[in-house]
């Protein structure tokens, strides 16, 4: 008995935590979603249940779908670009040559920057009036960017955004696959190199299949990773030009503190989740698949 419960007293302060960071908030959120909850139900704690109506209110209204196609075409955009930037620094990092470790050091340096500096500086880089990024573009004989609005269109806007999220969030992924180099042994690429394989077929023959399992994982931590940015979008563009580059987060938080309405914005939050879990399910799946290969 005592060598049942005991491992579970040394672990409750943990699991508590967890439950009362992670998964309360999660079971209210589910909660609130089916209640139509404003200021007054805020100060009062008096609230009253609607079902299904905040998701069908949701599901009905156009500008909720133009959002959901945001977020999911700027979501994986900024997951493959992501992954494809960390896959090349990562090959590049696994090479020797002088001052590898300092680059390895030194592309860390986005990754620890906080999202709400990095959106400031990045949205001063590309003011319209003072930034740096005009000026380099209109110097190499690109006049077309002097004094070029980038914020005044969502496509653009959402380009600066793309560039912003790569830039900090490749280092992790990077690092992540760099590890993974460090597991494969050297003898099959040894073995490769004596059957004529070129870096391309060694890349994408032994490399890539090897780090299948870590590039899934990688792949479905960027996706909810991205599919839920907010800070740098708020600090950017406030979801502008004209609710232009609004995602599903940033649609979730307006709903609920600037138009007070915290049970449409638990239902958006929760059919966000719903969206997330679409992209785990698909990433069990192949997990599945690849573990029936290796037993057959």
């Amino acid at each position: 008995m005592k060598n049942r419960w005991l491992p579970w007293i040394l672990l409750s302060p943990a699991l508590i935590l967890i439950m009362g960071l992670t998964i309360y908030p999660l079971i209210n959120t589910f909660v609130l979603s089916f209640r139509e909850y404003n200021m007054y139900s805020l100060m009062t704690g008096v609230s009253e249940w609607v079902g299904f109506s905040n998701y069908a209110e949701t599901l009905k209204d156009p500008f909720f779908w133009t959002v959901t196609r945001n977020t999911i075409i700027f979501g994986l955009a900024c997951v493959f670009g992501t992954m494809i930037t960390g896959l090349l620094v990562a090959l590049l990092l696994n090479t020797k040559f002088r001052g590898s470790k300092i680059l390895g050091i030194v592309i860390l340096i986005p990754w620890v920057f906080p999202a709400v500096a990095g959106g400031i500086v990045w949205r001063w880089m590309f003011n319209d009036q003072y930034g740096i990024a005009n000026y380099f573009l209109s110097s190499i004989g690109l006049s077309m960017f002097e004094g070029y609005a980038w914020f005044n269109s969502s496509f653009t806007a959402f380009t600066v955004i793309f560039f912003m999220i790569v830039w900090q969030s490749f280092p992790f992924i990077a690092v992540s696959l760099l590890a993974g180099f460090q597991t494969i042994p050297d003898t099959l690429y040894e073995a490769a190199e004596i059957d004529g394989a070129n870096a391309w077929h060694k890349l994408t023959k032994i490399t890539l299949p090897m780090l299948k399992p870590l590039l899934l994982i990688l792949f479905i931590l960027s996706t909810i990773w991205d599919f839920k940015i907010f800070d740098q979008i708020y600090v950017m563009t406030e979801g502008g030009p004209a609710r232009g580059t609004y995602v599903l987060a940033l649609y979730s938080w307006s709903e609920a503190f600037n138009s007070l309405n915290f049970g449409m914005a638990s239902a958006i939050a929760m059919l966000m989740f719903i969206l997330l879990m679409f992209f785990i399910v698909i990433y069990i799946y192949f997990l599945r698949e690849d573990k029936e290969v290796k037993k057959s």
